[in-house]
């Protein structure tokens, strides 16, 4: 496979306690003699599909996999690479995700100002402010988890390897698959108190798949996109479109993966939401 991380003058290190360096003839040549995937992600039966549950992982797998290095012969420099990975990747799952999600509701307020507002004054675009990266974490190039599971791959082929190690790295294990290959989403509606009105409880089952992109009709209007959402249920608070009279709003949904919405959509679902 291709070196998993061939560091560039620019790059930050990827393992402050090794120190910075360049891999070895001899880690590259054993990198490139291992397989790999192209393309898209595979999915791996021991790897969570909720993102609290990923980062729980990560943060194991970035802890005990520096000890089984030398007993097992890994590559260092993919050790250093996936180590690098894991922090990134939990930096983005964690404190990045959460801050583009609570963004989201300021973006979609300047929208609606912007296209039905009114006022004297020009619109002006919130800015999201990334939280800053922790200390000795710094960006990764892309395919983060399919270098974890080429390493996973390389520590389940060694000879030292047994079901205790792949137990403490938490690499073994079946996922419930049932319902993985149902055609939609499944969800139901709830209303329950909101900030301005009722709002709209959406708890819906993803199958696998990495969340679903939720769409609304309010009234007679059009669909609109509402979000994405990798965890269940999610609140949708947004504001009655005339204030203190009811409405009724009616959803789809449809699975998301890797940037992407796919599939068909489900049937549709209407309530009735409360000033």
């Amino acid at each position: 496979m291709p070196n998993p991380w061939l560091p560039r003058m620019d790059d930050p290190a990827v393992r402050f306690d090794r120190g910075w360096r360049w891999p070895t003839e001899a880690e590259i040549l054993a990198a490139k003699t291992q397989p790999t995937m192209k393309g898209t992600m595979r999915r791996q039966t021991y790897f969570p599909s909720r993102i609290a549950d990923q980062i729980l992982w990560l943060q194991n797998f970035r802890t005990k996999l520096p000890g089984y290095e030398t007993p097992l012969g890994l590559p260092p420099a993919h050790v250093d690479a996936c180590v690098a990975s894991c922090n990134f990747t939990i930096y983005v799952l964690g404190e990045w995700l959460t801050a583009v999600r609570d963004f989201g509701p300021a973006a979609t307020a300047a929208m609606d100002l912007l296209v039905s507002g009114s006022g004297p004054d020009p619109v002006a675009l919130p800015i999201l402010e990334p939280p800053p990266l922790p200390t000795g974490v710094g960006p990764v190039p892309p395919g983060a988890l399919n270098r974890l599971f080429d390493l996973v791959a390389i520590i389940k082929a060694a000879p030292a390897y047994t079901e205790t190690i792949g137990q403490d790295l938490a690499i073994v294990g079946d996922l419930t698959t049932a319902g993985v290959d149902q055609a939609v989403p499944a969800f139901k509606l709830q209303t329950v108190p909101g900030p301005v009105c009722q709002a709209v409880k959406i708890v819906f089952k993803k199958y696998g798949h990495q969340g679903v992109w939720i769409e609304c009709q309010r009234g007679t209007g059009p669909w609109e996109f509402v979000a994405v959402d990798s965890e269940t249920p999610y609140l949708d608070e947004r504001p009655l479109l005339t204030a203190g009279t009811p409405e009724v709003r009616k959803y789809h949904l449809r699975y998301w993966d890797k940037g992407t919405p796919n599939g068909d959509w489900t049937d549709v679902a209407s309530i009735t939401v409360a000033p």
